[in-house]
């Protein structure tokens, strides 16, 4: 009888892990409306716009940013987030929240359902942050076991829009290894500050909050609340308000006057792309949009932490290096990669990936890689969260800022020079050639038996992953 109930419940853990994966087995094409609907040439502008933006790309002048944003806001901020702990920079970020939000401020929160399912719950910290009322944490997609369908899909936009002023866009969570200078050892990444110099309709500031409100509305989110408000959580709470001595003596200049017109640079136009945002198996919108605005350049760079492509995305990097005069593709070194899942695919398809045309970079240093960027020729830059896998492409939540700047172009261009120092590169001969400040690393130990192990797993989770 109890091995009759063990098959049984085999059976039925197969069926549901089945039923989890089977709906995103088959990858969608962008229907010929939408393919209508987008023209690449609408990305860029003829003159300098209202507009401006600045380039962030240190941890702790990311969080500086934050703040000095958060301080300024008159009615409404809102921030979208794929992680949040209640590590230090959770502490401080909700800190400067909830001191907004008792001067009046509307706050409006929302993360990713398995990030809210493994950090907020049992939380007393974002207990006490939701209890506030001007404050609403909302959950993407929460976890529901009963509908095993919407396990996948998640929320992986990392923006803060505040009021109809300015907002942030890009790749960072909101953790130590992203913000702030908690840790030696963090994570690299890119983002973009945008300003709006004067007020106008027609601007990417605007395009964001819409699609924020409509996000937030879908029905499978729920609210995060504070259901008892204990002693611990009241404690957490007065704590919490005084943080605020902490961040300005952390973070003088985020109390000082900025002078946004001085930190950032003109643009001809911002547009902002993006996933469809129901959690299901998605149409590629994004990648078929960021495909389309590659193939109008001539040199092309794309930064991305780990490449995990399927058949229908290499079929497309093949046009890509066939239409265009160099396509360069910066990714993590296997052995410098912060995601082990990512790097193993890599190992496994490296011949396949190099075999498209472009000229790849494998870049090691103290720190992993995280960026998401593109840019084309000296005019178009692109930021934001998409990763150049089938995650971001068919099922998870994606922004992307396509910005029309010449000057912008130039910073990263400029730094393109310094980041390749820390690659490696496989020349046409076949030789390898290593960057000046390229770390050389050995996977070796416990980390190389993890990769060996997994480089079986990843051949049936690649599409997952």
């Amino acid at each position: 009888m109890t091995y009759q109930i063990i098959i049984v419940l085999l059976i039925m853990i197969i069926i549901y892990i089945l039923t989890v994966t089977l709906s995103y087995r088959k990858h969608k094409d962008v229907s010929e409306q939408f393919k209508a609907s987008f023209c690449p040439g609408d990305c860029y502008g003829e003159a300098p716009g209202r507009e401006r933006t600045a380039y962030i790309t240190d941890n702790y002048e990311a969080m500086l940013y934050r703040l000095q944003m958060i301080a300024r806001a008159d009615k409404e901020i809102c921030l979208s987030t794929f992680e949040i702990y209640d590590d230090d920079i959770g502490k401080d970020l909700m800190s400067a929240l909830l001191l907004a939000a008792e001067r009046g401020v509307r706050v409006t929160v929302m993360t990713d359902g398995i990030n809210a399912f493994m950090e907020l719950r049992g939380s007393n910290w974002f207990q006490a942050f939701a209890s506030h009322k001007n404050i609403t944490l909302l959950v993407y997609n929460q976890v529901n076991l009963l509908h095993p369908t919407r396990l996948q899909a998640r929320l992986h936009d990392k923006y803060m829009i505040i009021d109809e002023q300015m907002y942030l866009l890009g790749g960072r969570n909101s953790n130590t290894l992203f913000l702030g200078d908690y840790k030696t050892r963090h994570n690299t990444d890119r983002e973009l500050f945008v300003y709006l110099s004067e007020p106008n309709g027609d601007s990417s500031l605007n395009q964001l909050k819409e699609y924020f409100k409509t996000i937030i509305a879908l029905p499978e989110n729920a609210v995060f609340q504070c259901k008892v408000y204990t002693d611990q959580i009241k404690t957490c709470y007065q704590e919490l308000l005084g943080r605020e001595a902490h961040l300005k003596a952390a973070y003088p200049l985020a109390y000082t006057e900025p002078d946004w017109e001085s930190k950032t640079v003109e643009t001809n136009k911002i547009t902002l792309l993006s996933n469809p945002i129901q959690p299901i198996n998605k149409e590629p919108e994004i990648w078929y949009m960021l495909h389309q605005l590659m193939l109008t350049g001539e040199e092309i760079t794309i930064h991305t932490p780990y490449i995990i492509c399927g058949k229908e995305m290499y079929r497309d990097l093949n046009l890509l290096c066939k239409e265009t005069k160099a396509v360069k593709i910066i990714t993590n070194d296997p052995a410098n990669g912060a995601n082990p899942w990512g790097c193993t695919d890599y190992l496994n398809h490296k011949r396949q990936i190099r075999e498209t045309g472009a000229q790849i970079y494998e870049y090691s240093s103290e720190n992993s890689l995280h960026s998401k960027l593109i840019r084309i020729d000296d005019r178009i830059s692109v930021v934001g969260s998409y990763n150049l896998d089938m995650r971001s492409t068919y099922i998870d939540t994606e922004l992307m800022l396509v910005v029309d700047s010449r000057p912008l172009n130039a910073i990263l261009t400029a730094e393109e020079a310094g980041t390749i120092s820390y690659c490696r590169t496989m020349s046409e001969g076949g030789k390898i050639i290593e960057g000046e400040n390229y770390d050389r690393k050995v996977i070796r130990g416990s980390k190389r038996i993890m990769y060996v192990l997994l480089r079986a797993v990843v051949i049936v989770l690649r599409r997952f992953l």
